[in-house]
């Protein structure tokens, strides 16, 4: 045993007793959730805002025996990359179509929605709801945004090179 313990006093530095001493700062540092990006690489987890989504007409005809020209409508939607980053990185063969999920804002929440209530809210960032999952507020100048919600079950999926072209209009968060 004493043999140990000269290996350990030979071994080990000795302790800083002015930094051991030293009080912890009152609040822990904010965790950097976030971090900005700009140009058109995509990676999983890449936040574009107000991205226009493509919706079929609620009358288009699902039975025609050849495609139909339709006529699509779109809106504006805050969207999370959800593919894989390995899938794609540019000149690597990957997805053709990107795989994005919705994001809302808190303060979308209204009309009796059950995330308006604080109590349920606390419960999804706790994660006991899967099919949402809650992104923290983002306090980078220029950048700044309110709690917002990923929605598991608004899915949606463009092209790989249309979201590129969008990706790299601005900077946004990853």
């Amino acid at each position: 045993m004493t043999a140990i313990l000269r290996w350990l006093l030979r071994n080990i530095d000795p302790v800083d007793d002015a930094a051991a001493a030293a009080p912890a700062p009152a609040y822990p540092q904010a965790y950097p959730w976030f971090g900005v990006i700009e140009g058109d690489e995509l990676e999983q987890g890449d936040i574009l805002e107000s991205c226009p989504v493509f919706l079929p007409p609620p009358d288009l005809d699902v039975h025609a025996e050849r495609p139909v020209n339709a006529t699509l409508q779109w809106k504006e939607q805050d969207l999370i990359v959800m593919s894989q980053s390995c899938d794609l990185v540019k000149g690597r063969r990957g997805v053709e179509d990107v795989l994005l999920c919705a994001i809302w804002k808190r303060s979308e929440f209204t009309g009796g929605h059950f995330l308006e209530k604080d109590s349920e809210m606390e419960n999804a960032r706790k994660g006991r709801f899967p099919a949402v999952h809650v992104l923290a507020a983002s306090t980078i100048t220029g950048l700044e945004r309110e709690v917002r919600v990923v929605d598991f079950q608004r899915v949606y999926s463009l092209p790989v090179g249309f979201l590129r072209r969008r990706a790299g209009m601005a900077r946004r968060l990853r």
